[in-house]
């Protein structure tokens, strides 16, 4: 879906209303086009930039090339680990029935194909990939040499992870 398309444009107008208040407040400063590092901010979170160079070790190992931190798409996975605790909830579709796919579209993301994998309890970095990485839809988003951007977000033990192709 491309920010130039009239109906993406109509499509996020129409899915505004979905996202959260939480997300609103992390994903109304971000800007479409952010600066893009290869890691996060290491000061932010350690668990996730632990996580971050975990994955993208696995995916080197498996061929595929490290994967590119977009700020903006962390912010839309911050905002579904903060929703899911805070609202008590654990899904890819959050109450108000909005999708990974909508929540990135109301961020102003541009992406041609996306993918997110969720997991709840693990208490570190090692764990939620060990996990993801032995289940096979987890593993075959982490291993898609397609996707080539990504972000992570973390609260308590709710983990979202999303990845986008440009």
């Amino acid at each position: 879906m491309s920010r130039r398309d009239p109906r993406a444009r109509s499509l996020r107008e129409s899915l505004r209303p979905f996202i959260t208040w939480a997300a609103l407040g992390v994903l109304a400063p971000m800007a479409c086009g952010a600066d893009r590092a290869v890691g996060p901010d290491l000061s932010a979170n350690p668990a996730v930039a632990t996580f971050v160079e975990q994955v993208n070790a696995h995916r080197q190992s498996v061929g595929c090339p490290a994967l590119v931190w977009n700020p903006a798409v962390a912010a839309v996975a911050q905002a579904h680990s903060e929703d899911m605790l805070a609202r008590g909830f654990f899904s890819h579709t959050n109450p108000d029935g909005a999708s990974p796919f909508d929540r990135l579209a109301a961020a102003n993301i541009d992406f041609s194909s996306a993918a997110e994998n969720i997991a709840f309890g693990y208490p570190t970095a090692e764990a939620v990939l060990a996990g993801w990485l032995g289940s096979l839809g987890h593993r075959a988003n982490i291993e898609n040499c397609t996707l080539t951007e990504h972000g992570v977000g973390l609260d308590g033990t709710y983990w979202t992870h999303v990845f986008i192709r440009p």
